[in-house]
């Protein structure tokens, strides 16, 4: 693996892949008139409240098809009184149903294919203080003349987690070859009071059980010239992880999951910790 020199970091630039979901929009018809039909859904109103006049919304939609079966739908992706949001309005006759309405922004989206549905997926942000992002993976399915999406995956980003810029070329599997800290930096820190409506001490995310399994993204050196790897945990069922960082109420109200250690979770773990699985 190619070494990440410095310390470059962006957030959430890491995590966009192949997202310029504009590949996805569609000229097709009076887009304005086919808008007025989604305003008054109950899932859309209870977010707009009513009181957004549909000029100032209109430029965020846009006519997709995230399903390819020739019926353009409507997409909602932008800011709704200062706060990301997207919606998915799957075209039923002359009407629309919702089949997404999130807050957050997409940041992945695949390109159209003929036989493939739009998949994506949504950052949220955490509303403020120590709290947690969500990455949420969407992928699209039809059944019955009728398409949906259903969550893939979702992953927790601890909001103060320092990202890397650079990804390695292949994402590598590893296994915990003893008990082994997430940190959400690249540094063993057990003592710092970190501050927040949690106070803890340290950096660390989660304590991890031997073989416990995850996926290499990124590398760096500390200043001890020692690696550490930006990982994926897969929190799998019956994965014991002792954490305090995602196990308050706070995080799982701003991140809308209840049984948050069902999620992936996003840190960095000290080389000598795993072991490279081929």
């Amino acid at each position: 693996m190619a070494s990440l020199m410095g310390n470059v970091f962006s957030q959430p630039g890491f995590f966009i892949n192949n997202s310029n979901i504009e590949k996805w929009y569609i000229e097709n018809g009076n887009l304005a008139e086919e808008v007025k039909k989604v305003m008054n859904l109950p899932e859309f109103s209870a977010v707009t409240r009513g009181k957004i006049p549909i000029e100032e919304l209109l430029p965020s939609f846009h006519f997709i098809d995230f399903d390819n079966n020739g019926v353009c739908d409507l997409l909602f992706s932008g800011k709704i009184s200062n706060v990301f949001h997207v919606f998915i309005f799957f075209k039923k006759g002359d009407g629309y149903l919702v089949s997404i309405g999130e807050k957050g922004s997409i940041i992945q989206a695949n390109l159209p294919k003929e036989d493939n549905g739009l998949n994506f997926s949504i950052w949220k942000e955490g509303c403020c203080g120590d709290f947690v992002n969500t990455l949420t993976q969407y992928v699209c399915k039809s059944t019955n003349n009728t398409s949906y999406f259903n969550v893939a995956s979702k992953s927790l980003i601890y909001r103060r987690t320092v990202l890397p810029s650079v990804r390695i070329a292949k994402p590598v599997s590893f296994k915990i070859t003893g008990a082994a800290n997430l940190r959400s930096d690249p540094f063993v820190d057990d003592a710092k009071a970190i501050g927040g409506t949690h106070t803890w001490k340290g950096n660390t995310l989660g304590l991890y059980p031997p073989d416990a399994t995850g996926t290499i993204y990124a590398e760096t050196k500390d200043n001890k010239n020692e690696f550490w790897y930006f990982v994926r945990m897969n929190n799998e069922s019956g994965t014991s992880i002792h954490s305090n960082r995602f196990l308050t109420d706070d995080a799982k109200e701003f991140s809308g999951e209840q049984d948050l250690e069902n999620c992936f979770t996003y840190g960095w773990i000290h080389s000598k910790e795993v072991e490279l699985i081929e």
